[in-house]
C-alpha cells in the first residue's frame, strides 16, 4: 500500500482502528465526507462493548459545558461539571460497562470550545474533576476540503489524537449495510448497476440533498411495502436528488419483466437470460431474496449463466442475508470457484 490510500480506511478498519484506540486508552478522531456513517459506526462499538453512548455536539457548545459552572463552596469558587460527563463519582449506568463519550462534529467547534477540550481529551478532566475510569472518548468531524464548516486544531490537540480519514467501500457497505438490513430488493439492485449514487457528494454541488449512505437509507424507510411511483418522484428527489430520482424510478420499472422464479426452477439452462445490465442486477437480487433450500441448486445453475460480477453480488448476498445456505452443495461449490472475492472478515457457516 503506499501513497493517499495507506493513510486512508474504510468503514470496517475504522471500527477496528476504533476498538484498538479503546483498549490503548487512546483518542481516535475519525474525519470523512458527510453522511458516511461515522455515528453509526461509533455507536455500533458502544453497544458491542456494552457501553453507555453519550453523543455530545460540539458545533454546538459553549466552553462552559466542558469547563463547568463556576460556584461558589465555603467561600471559594469552584467549577461544577455538567451531568453530562460521568466523573469518579458517577455510578455505572445499570447493565453497562462503562461510557463512550462521542464528541462529534470535534473540529468545527469554536476557538474557545475547542480550547475548553483540551483539559477533556488530554487530561480527562472536567472543572475540577476527573472522567470515570471506564470512559472512552472518539473524536469525528468533518473535512476541510468538502467546504464544511471547521476550524483548524491546535498543534497541542492534534499530537494526542490519532487521525483517521474514512473513504467508503461500496462491497463493505452491501454486507454490513444493505444485506445485513434486509434493505429493499430494488435499492440494492440499483446500487449494484449504479454504484457511483451510493456516495456522490460534492462540495459545489447545486442540490438541495445528495446521495449518500444516510439519504439512501431515508429512501429505504420510505419505499418499503411501498410501489415506486412517478407520482412520487418529487419525494424521491428531495431524498437522493432530481436526477438519481429519475434513474431510479426508470430503474425500478425492470422489477416488472423479470423472469419468472417458477421457470427458472423448472428450466434453469434454457430460461432466457436478461440483456441488458439492469434487468441483470434486478434479477440477481430478486433470486437472492426468492432462494431456498429445494430450489437454490437450479437458481445457482441459472445465476452461474450470468457469470461475472452478478454471480460474485448473488453469493456474498447469500453469505449474510441466508447464512444457512453456505451449508448447501452447491454453495459450497461455488465458495471454492469465487472464494478470492469474499471478504475474509464475513464468517461462513461451519
Amino acid at each position: 500500500m503506499s501513497g493517499l490510500q495507506a493513510y486512508t480506511c474504510t468503514p470496517r478498519q475504522i471500527r477496528r482502528f476504533i476498538i484498538r484506540c479503546m483498549r490503548a486508552r487512546r483518542v481516535p478522531f475519525i474525519k470523512s465526507s458527510p453522511a458516511m456513517g461515522k455515528s453509526a459506526i461509533v455507536a455500533s462499538v458502544a453497544d458491542e462493548y456494552g457501553l453507555f453512548l453519550i453523543d455530545h455536539r460540539l458545533s454546538t457548545s459553549a466552553p462552559e459545558d466542558l469547563s463547568g459552572l463556576p460556584h461558589f463552596e465555603n467561600g471559594i469558587a469552584k467549577f461544577a461539571p455538567f451531568d453530562t460527563f460521568p466523573t469518579e463519582d458517577t455510578p455505572l449506568p445499570e447493565g453497562k460497562q462503562g461510557w463512550l463519550l462521542f464528541l462529534d462534529e470535534f473540529n468545527s467547534a469554536s476557538k474557545a470550545v475547542q480550547a475548553a477540550a483540551y483539559k477533556l481529551v488530554l487530561d480527562r478532566m472536567v472543572g475540577l474533576k476527573k472522567l470515570h475510569p471506564r470512559v472512552v472518548i472518539v473524536c469525528a468531524g468533518n473535512l476541510a476540503s468538502d467546504r464544511a464548516i471547521v476550524n483548524p486544531i491546535g498543534t497541542a490537540m492534534q499530537s494526542r489524537l490519532v487521525h483517521l480519514k474514512m473513504v467508503l467501500s461500496h462491497d463493505e457497505f452491501m454486507e454490513d449495510v444493505a444485506f445485513a438490513k434486509g434493505w429493499d430488493n430494488r435499492i440494492i439492485a440499483f446500487l449494484n448497476f449504479n454504484k457511483g449514487a451510493l456516495h456522490d457528494f460534492r462540495p459545489d454541488h447545486n442540490d438541495e440533498t445528495f446521495c449518500s449512505p444516510r439519504t439512501w437509507e431515508f429512501m429505504n424507510d420510505l419505499i418499503q411495502g411501498e410501489e415506486v411511483r412517478e407520482e412520487d418522484a418529487a419525494l424521491y428527489a428531495g431524498t437522493i436528488t432530481s436526477g438519481t430520482a429519475v434513474e431510479f424510478i426508470t430503474f425500478t420499472k425492470v422489477f416488472n419483466e423479470l423472469p419468472k422464479i417458477q421457470n427458472i426452477v423448472k428450466d434453469p439452462l434454457g430460461t432466457d437470460l436478461p440483456k441488458d445490465s439492469s434487468t441483470k442486477w434486478a434479477v440477481i437480487t430478486h433470486l437472492a431474496d426468492q432462494a431456498n433450500d429445494d430450489n437454490f441448486g437450479a437458481i445457482t445453475e441459472y445465476v452461474a449463466r450470468l457469470g461475472g460480477d452478478y454471480r460474485i453480488l448473488f453469493f456474498r448476498g447469500l453469505r449474510i442475508r441466508k447464512p444457512e445456505l453456505q451449508k448447501h452443495p452447491a454453495f459450497r461449490k461455488a465458495l471454492v470457484e469465487l472464494s478470492r472475492y469474499f471478504h475474509d472478515d464475513v464468517p461462513v457457516a461451519a
